[in-house]
C-alpha cells in the first residue's frame, strides 16, 4: 500500500495525480535543502516500482545537468537554485529585468513573468527548450481568451500568442457563457498547465467587432490615446508652414489608392523629357513638420510602430486630425511634402535624384482602378512604370502573386470572400515607391535600412526542396535572385496549382524582411541598399527616414537606431499577426453554417500529423488529420512534400486535389477540421 500523503504536501499531491517530473525533485530539493534517498522518497509519497525508477531517472538526469550535486554523506542537494528573475518587454524584445539578457524565441513567457533562471552548466539560454524556463510567478497583466463548453466542462481557451492552451477557471460565477471573450487573471501555469480567474467579460456589437477587439488586446496593440497626447492641429497650411518650400501646386499630381483609403500619403507625377527619359516625382506628406522628435505625439507613434489595418476598421500610427487630416494628400487642397524629383533614363534606370521640401496640391483621386482605366490622362506615369518594370527584371528581382483573401463585412459578418486583383496601376504606383525608397537609401550615408536577407542554413535547405518539388534543382550555390526568378518562369505546367504553390512554398523558405541600421541588402527586390521613405503616416520607419533626409543637426545615434529596427520590426509581426487572425476568425464564422457541406480543396501543406488543404470559392484552410486520410497507416517523407501508404502505397503530395467534408469550426481558434470523401483521380500516383 501508499504511504498516506501529508495534507499540507503539495509534492504528494503532485505525484500522485501525474507522472513525476524534474520539477517535482527540484521543488522537493528546495523545501528539504538536502536529503537522503527515503527522505525523498517519503517527501514526495511515491510507491516502490516504477515511480522510483522514474525519480532515479530524474537524479541522474539532474546531476548529468549539473543541477543536483551529492554530498559527502550521499545526500542530494541542488548544486545552484535557480535564480528567480522577472521578465520584461524592451524595444520588441523579451529580457530578464536588470541585466538585460534576451530570451530565445518561442519560449512561452510573458512580459511580467517571473522565471527561473538556469544555473549551473545550463547559464544562459542558449539551446534551452521551450519547456525548460518555468513561470513561478505569472505576470499580473490580465490576458484574453474565449470561455469554451465542452463535454460538460468549462475552460478558457487562451487567445494570448504567449500563452498557448487551455486555462482551468478558478471561482466560476457562470457569467461568462460559451463564446463570450473574457479578460483573465492567470493564477499559476506549470509546464502547458494553467488556471486563472474570469476578470470581466468584454462586450462587443458584432463579429468583426469580436473579432478585432479580442486579437487587438490579446496582441497588445495600442488602441488609445494617453491624455498627453495634443492631437490639436491647424485645419490647413499656414503662409508660415509654405516658406522656404518650393511651390509644386501647378504641377497635376494624382493620388492612386484602394476605394476605401483615407490616408492619402503618396501622390505622383511624371513628364516626358526631351532626351526620352522622364521626370518622375514622388511627394510624399511631410508627418516630420507636424510631429517633433521626443514628443508625447512622437513617443507614442514609436510605441505604435505602424497602422494595423483590419477588415472593419484602422488603428492608426497617428491620430486622425493628422492622419486623416492635415497630412493626407486629399484633392484641391494644399499640402506640405517632401518630394524625391527623380530624372528616369529610357533604360529605366535613375540617372539623378533630389530631395526637397515643396507645397503640392493634389489634382485628382483615383482608384486603381480608375487610373488603369485612364491610360491616356497617365500615359506619362505608364511609361515610366514599362522602363522601370523592365529594369527590375533585369535585376531579377522576385514576384509573387499575392492571393490575400478580400473580405467583404455587411454588418460586422463576411458575406463573401475572394482574392485581391491587381491592375497595371497597382504595378505603376508599386514600382514609384520603390524608385523613391532606393534613392533615399542612396541619399543617407546611414539610414534606417529595410533589409531582406538571402536564405541560409534551414531557410535554404527549405528552399531546395521547394525547387526539387517542382522538378528543379539548381546548384545549391546558385540562389540568387534572378536565378530563382527564371527558374519559377520554367516550372512544369502540367499541374495548374504549381506556380502558385511553389510561390507558397518559396516565401516559407525566405526569411522576414526587417528594419536594420546595417545594410546587408534587399534580397526579394535584388537591390544592394533599400529603405523605406513612402508612408510616414501608417510607419515610424519613413517618419524616421523623413527626419534624416531633413536633418541638419546631425543624425540619431546607433544605439537609438538599433533599439528602434528591434523595435519597429516587432511592432510589424505585430501588425500582420492581427490582421492576419481577424481575417481568418471572421472566414471561419463564415463557413461555420455549413459544417457538414462538401469542398473541393488544394493540398497546399503536408505535415507529419496531415494535410493542409486551401478550399475553393471560399478560400479558407483546414486540416485533415492524419488519422481521418485512411485506413493505412501513413509516413510523411519531407523530401517529397508527402504522406505515403505503408500498405498501399498511396501518396498525398501538394497540389493534390481532394474533396472533403467540413466536419467542424472553432471560430475564435481558427481551426478548421476537414475528412475526406474522395479523390479526384487527376493524378492517381502509387
Amino acid at each position: 500500500m501508499r504511504r498516506p500523503k501529508s495534507p499540507g504536501n503539495r509534492s504528494s499531491r503532485v505525484a500522485r495525480e501525474r507522472e513525476l517530473v524534474a520539477t517535482d525533485v527540484r521543488d522537493a530539493l528546495k523545501s528539504l535543502d538536502a536529503a537522503h534517498w527515503n527522505d525523498l522518497v517519503r517527501h514526495l509519497g511515491i510507491s516502490k516500482g516504477a515511480e522510483t525508477h522514474r525519480l532515479r531517472r530524474l537524479l541522474r538526469g539532474l546531476e548529468h545537468l549539473g543541477e543536483v550535486g551529492r554530498l559527502a554523506d550521499g545526500r542530494y542537494t541542488l548544486a545552484n537554485a535557480p535564480e528567480v528573475v522577472k521578465v520584461i518587454e524592451s524595444f520588441g524584445k523579451l529580457v530578464v529585468e536588470g541585466s538585460g539578457a534576451e530570451l530565445p524565441p518561442g519560449s512561452n513567457v510573458r512580459h511580467g513573468d517571473r522565471v527561473e533562471l538556469p544555473t549551473g552548466r545550463q547559464r544562459g539560454w542558449r539551446g534551452r527548450r521551450e519547456s525548460g524556463l518555468r513561470v513561478v510567478e505569472p505576470s499580473p497583466e490580465p490576458l484574453i481568451g474565449c470561455v469554451v463548453e465542452e463535454y460538460r466542462r468549462r475552460f478558457i481557451e487562451s487567445l494570448d500568442p504567449a500563452v498557448k492552451g487551455r486555462i482551468e477557471i478558478e471561482d466560476d460565477d457562470r457569467q461568462a457563457r460559451d463564446g463570450s471573450i473574457v479578460e483573465v487573471s492567470l493564477l499559476w501555469q506549470d509546464r502547458g498547465r494553467y488556471s486563472g480567474r474570469i476578470l470581466s467579460i468584454l462586450r462587443t456589437a458584432n463579429e468583426a467587432d469580436r473579432a478585432g477587439v479580442a486579437l487587438l488586446r490579446s496582441h497588445r496593440v495600442p488602441v488609445d490615446w494617453p491624455d498627453d497626447v495634443d492631437v490639436s492641429v491647424p485645419g490647413s497650411v499656414t503662409e508660415s508652414d509654405m516658406a522656404d518650400r518650393r511651390d509644386l501646386t501647378a504641377l497635376p499630381f494624382v493620388t492612386i489608392d484602394g476605394p476605401d483609403a483615407r490616408d492619402f500619403d503618396d501622390a505622383v507625377y511624371a513628364e516626358r523629357q526631351p532626351n526620352g527619359g522622364w521626370r518622375l516625382i514622388v511627394a510624399i506628406a511631410d508627418v516630420a513638420h507636424y510631429v517633433k522628435p521626443g514628443s508625447p505625439l512622437d513617443i507614442e507613434a514609436r510605441r505604435r510602430g505602424n497602422s494595423v489595418y483590419l477588415p472593419d476598421r484602422v488603428i492608426p500610427m497617428l491620430p486622425e486630425a493628422l492622419s486623416n487630416g492635415i497630412c493626407s494628400l486629399v484633392p484641391d487642397e494644399k499640402r506640405l511634402a517632401l518630394v524625391c524629383d527623380m530624372a528616369i533614363s529610357a533604360a529605366g534606370r535613375v540617372s539623378s535624384h533630389e530631395f526637397h521640401d515643396a507645397v503640392i496640391r493634389s489634382h485628382a483621386r483615383m482608384t486603381y482602378e480608375e487610373a488603369a482605366a485612364e491610360p491616356p490622362m497617365l500615359s506619362a506615369l505608364f511609361e515610366v512604370h514599362a522602363a522601370l518594370r523592365n529594369r527590375r527584371e533585369e535585376r531579377g528581382a522576385l514576384e509573387f502573386d499575392s492571393r490575400e483573401p478580400q473580405l467583404t463585412l455587411e454588418d460586422g459578418r463576411v458575406t463573401s470572400v475572394a482574392t485581391a486583383e491587381r491592375n497595371a496601376a497597382h504595378g505603376m504606383i508599386e514600382e514609384a515607391m520603390i524608385a523613391a525608397n532606393v534613392c533615399a537609401a542612396r541619399h543617407l550615408e546611414a539610414p534606417l535600412y529595410r533589409v531582406h536577407e538571402a536564405p541560409s542554413g534551414e531557410k535554404r535547405e527549405q528552399l531546395l526542396t521547394a525547387l526539387a518539388f517542382a522538378g528543379i534543382r539548381p546548384s545549391a550555390r546558385d540562389t540568387t535572385p534572378g536565378t530563382l526568378r527564371a527558374l519559377m518562369s520554367r516550372a512544369p505546367g502540367e499541374r495548374p496549382h504549381l506556380a502558385w504553390l511553389l510561390e507558397i512554398l518559396l516565401l516559407r523558405s525566405l526569411p522576414q524582411a526587417r528594419y536594420d541600421p546595417r545594410n546587408v541588402g534587399h534580397f526579394g527586390l535584388a537591390l544592394p541598399q533599400y529603405t523605406h521613405f513612402t508612408s510616414p503616416i501608417r510607419r515610424y520607419s519613413d517618419l524616421t527616414v523623413h527626419r534624416m533626409i531633413k536633418s541638419r543637426e546631425g543624425l540619431p545615434s546607433a544605439e537609438w537606431l538599433s533599439e528602434t529596427a528591434s523595435h519597429i520590426s516587432m511592432t510589424e509581426r505585430r501588425a500582420d499577426d492581427v490582421a492576419r487572425a481577424v481575417s481568418d476568425w471572421l472566414q471561419c464564422d463564415y463557413i461555420r453554417d455549413r459544417i457538414g457541406d462538401r469542398f473541393s480543396g488544394v493540398v497546399v501543406g503536408v505535415t507529419e500529423f496531415g494535410l493542409f488543404l486551401q478550399l475553393a470559392d471560399v478560400f479558407v484552410q483546414g486540416l485533415v488529420h492524419i488519422s481521418n486520410i485512411g485506413r493505412d497507416y501513413y509516413h510523411f517523407v519531407p523530401e517529397s512534400m508527402a504522406l505515403v501508404g505503408e500498405s498501399s502505397g498511396e501518396r498525398f503530395t501538394l497540389g493534390d486535389e481532394l474533396e472533403v467534408v467540413l466536419r467542424d469550426v472553432s471560430v475564435e481558434t481558427r481551426r478548421v477540421d476537414l475528412v475526406p470523401t474522395r479523390r479526384k483521380r487527376t493524378r492517381g500516383r502509387r
